[in-house]
């Protein structure tokens, strides 16, 4: 069934993110063009219009930065709580199953958002060496930072950093979602009470960061990234460090979705 629900969701989520996807990566050799042939022009209105072109497709890239960070919340919404709401709720799935088929989606939407827009980027500057030029700069930085560092500590510092990275985006994505369930376990003034949801959560979290990174100055594992008397940079202690981060923000994540699909199944009021 969790097969069926990722399926759903891919097939719910693909047209406009899909859309922004082939706009932006069709508009990206448009660019590369147009930056090239912009210094052989004399005339200023179409320079002008050129220019006025290639900003578009700056916004273009943040547009999709933007829907790939909105979209989710959005369609969470409207399937859950709004119309939607009214086939989506009456499905044979338990509710926690859905939940994790979105958060799944959502790990892929935002995986493939890592890998398009990049690409984009270097298609519209014809410069494919960006990821090689990255990974050396990151090996020559360490190489710098320390001498006794293998290449297998650099990749696990690099892949806690990403899995610290989506875990927070992720985060944040389910702080928005189960505050809208809490609006919603309310008959009245649900948008109101998702708002006071989103300030508690976000209160909550903020006490829990204070009392985890107090735990972590505690056990010198925020100290010890940067050793006090020489100064050098300790990648095992970064390695440590990001370590419980990310352990820190799935498990804050994992309560949220909990939250979200008790209330989804406990208290749910639709629009």
């Amino acid at each position: 069934m969790l097969g069926k629900c990722i399926k759903n969701e891919i097939v719910n989520r693909y047209k406009p993110i899909c859309l922004a996807y082939i706009i932006l990566l069709a508009f990206s050799p448009v660019c590369y063009f147009l930056s090239q042939v912009v210094p052989n022009i004399d005339n200023t209105y179409i320079t002008m219009f050129i220019f006025l072109l290639i900003a578009a497709w700056g916004f273009t890239v943040f547009g999709t930065v933007i829907l790939i960070c909105i979209y989710p919340m959005v369609d969470f919404r409207n399937r859950v709580f709004k119309d939607q709401g009214y086939l989506t709720n009456t499905l044979p799935v338990k509710t926690s199953t859905m939940m994790i088929g979105r958060v799944i989606v959502d790990i892929l939407t935002y995986i493939s958002a890592a890998i398009v827009i990049p690409f984009a980027i270097c298609i519209a500057n014809m410069d494919f060496t960006i990821y090689k030029k990255l990974i050396e700069f990151l090996f020559d930085l360490i190489g710098y930072i320390t001498s006794d560092v293998s290449y297998v500590v650099v990749l696990i510092l690099v892949i806690l950093i990403l899995v610290t990275i989506l875990a927070g985006m992720l985060l944040s994505q389910w702080m928005f979602n189960a505050a809208y369930a809490f609006g919603h376990a309310f008959s009245n003034h649900k948008r109101i009470m998702s708002v006071v949801g989103m300030i508690m959560f976000y209160i909550i979290f903020q006490i829990f960061s204070v009392a985890f990174f107090w735990i972590l100055s505690e056990t010198n594992i925020l100290s010890d990234v940067v050793a006090n008397e020489i100064g050098i940079f300790d990648i095992n202690a970064a390695n440590r460090f990001f370590g419980v981060m990310s352990i820190f923000e799935v498990l804050a994540t994992v309560g949220l979705v909990a939250i979200t699909s008790w209330l989804t199944k406990n208290k749910l009021n639709l629009e």
